[in-house]
């Protein structure tokens, strides 16, 4: 792809000021700075970085989008304002409460170190940069014409630079230039496109029913394991990282309330522009990129350069969030539980943690090129071995430590079995179950098994005496 001069203008000057605004921050004199911004995240920054690291995959969404239509909003949209919702008003009071730093913390403080161990494993999955990576690399690829591998490789060490100095401060204040950036770009698209081309309503009745269905043409199984992957909203680790930060309880619960309605916002411009372009370009287009293909070819010279940086910030604040929780995750919450590693300072492992988890995240993203793939595989395997556990735990229903092991162990094996080994066919697995709800079931199961209440231990315990 060409642009015009104009338009690589915009780009660059995107770029160097995310890098000023990153960069600019002071070096964090403090883990609880460098971690959590001193718990000092005001409403309308939580509302900001929430929304903008929520929607790092937008090529994701251009191709289900593109394909499926209104399912898109039904399958990536609607169950998280549910369990977002369910968030803001059952948990984020409490799990701000807490005062923890991450989500392992929980888990270490009820079941101890070796379950804290196996969450941040699973937290890590959850966390992974790879669709990101792979989001930016297919970008820059686009933009500047070179090869996928390298335009990973660079997205991913510039992304690098201003967390290294600032840590969750610099990704804040670049997720709020970013936030008003990625709503502007699509705004824009979507007026040329009324005025130009079709207004919505137009462009609604002129679409096949297979575009306006809920499903899209997907199976009812398929649209509902995607629903219950949407509970990965009550265990992600950037959603609670933000929530930690927040300067109250209530700031956490009211912020999660406006991201809903702004997530609400933003689904529908992104799924409206999938529909532009299915009714608008060849049917030829390669669906992840045709939001780019779309702004190619709609779009005037400098309006170009703005949609563009619109699609970039909306990876790159995603990108940069989970690469940070990731070297949290790994140089916290795993590399400094070990005795070798105590005379290294919390935020030297964090740094070092991004480096190490950012290489598989490169491999991935190259082996693995596609952003649905990664997000449904990630989900899948992570989701049911977390849930159970971080939620009696908030809630102060902690399950037993046996139950808890298991519960971190088991169904995550299951989910994973289940996806390689449990296919009755290329597309179809066994009784039509997604390897999502073996695991989850398996989660329940242990938990009617060998969960006991500490009510029960400590009868059991007494009758031993």
């Amino acid at each position: 792809m060409t642009l015009h001069p104009l338009d690589y203008s915009i780009l660059l000057v995107y770029f160097l000021a995310v890098l000023l605004v990153g960069y600019r921050n002071k070096l964090s004199s403090s883990t609880s700075d460098y971690l959590l911004m001193g718990r000092k995240l005001s409403l309308p920054a939580f509302v900001m970085t929430l929304v903008s690291t929520w929607y790092g995959g937008i090529l994701g969404v251009s191709e289900f989008s593109t394909s499926y239509g209104l399912s898109n909003w039904i399958i990536f949209g609607l169950p998280y304002y549910i369990f977002g919702i369910a968030f803001a008003l059952l948990v984020a009071k409490r799990a701000r409460s807490l005062k923890v730093s991450s989500l392992p913390e929980i888990i270490v403080n009820d079941y101890g170190r070796q379950a804290g161990r196996l969450a941040s494993i699973w937290v890590l999955l959850l966390a992974s940069p790879a669709p990101y990576v792979l989001t930016l690399g297919l970008l820059l690829n686009f933009f500047l014409g070179i090869s996928l591998t390298l335009s990973i490789i660079s997205g991913t060490l510039f992304s690098l630079i201003y967390i290294f100095r600032g840590g969750f401060t610099a990704v804040v204040n670049t997720d709020k230039i970013q936030f008003f950036l990625m709503f502007l770009g699509f705004f824009i698209i979507l007026l040329v496109l009324a005025i130009q081309y079709k207004t919505p309503l137009e462009l609604w009745t002129s679409l096949p029913d297979s575009h306006r269905s809920f499903t899209g043409g997907n199976s009812i199984s398929y649209i509902l394991v995607w629903f219950f992957i949407g509970s990965w909203t009550l265990v992600d680790p950037g959603f609670h990282q933000r929530v930690y930060a927040t300067t109250t309880p209530r700031v956490a619960q009211r912020g999660i309330l406006w991201a809903v309605f702004f997530w609400f916002i933003f689904d529908l411009m992104t799924t409206f522009t999938g529909l532009y372009a299915f009714s608008y370009l060849p049917q030829t287009t390669l669906p992840s990129q045709a939001f780019l293909y779309l702004g190619q070819s709609i779009l005037p010279i400098g309006l170009q350069g703005l949609f563009f940086i619109g699609i970039l910030a909306t990876v790159m604040s995603t990108l940069d969030s989970n690469t940070l929780i990731s070297g949290i995750t790994l140089g916290k919450d795993i590399l400094g539980t070990f005795n070798r590693f105590k005379h290294y300072s919390t935020a030297s492992l964090i740094k070092l943690a991004m480096i190490i988890i950012l290489i598989p995240g490169v491999i991935l993203a190259i082996r693995l090129p596609s952003v649905i793939d990664l997000w449904y595989t990630f989900g899948t395997i992570a989701i049911p071995a977390l849930l159970l556990p971080t939620l009696f735990s908030i809630f102060k229903r902690p399950m037993s430590k046996l139950a808890a092991i298991l519960n971190l162990s088991i169904p995550p094996l299951v989910s994973t079995l289940w996806f390689f080994l449990g296919k009755s066919g290329d597309t179809s697995y066994f009784w039509g179950l997604e390897p999502f709800y073996p695991g989850l079931f398996c989660s329940l199961l242990i938990l009617i098994l060998f969960n006991r209440s500490n009510t029960e231990q400590l009868h059991a315990d007494r009758s031993k005496k």
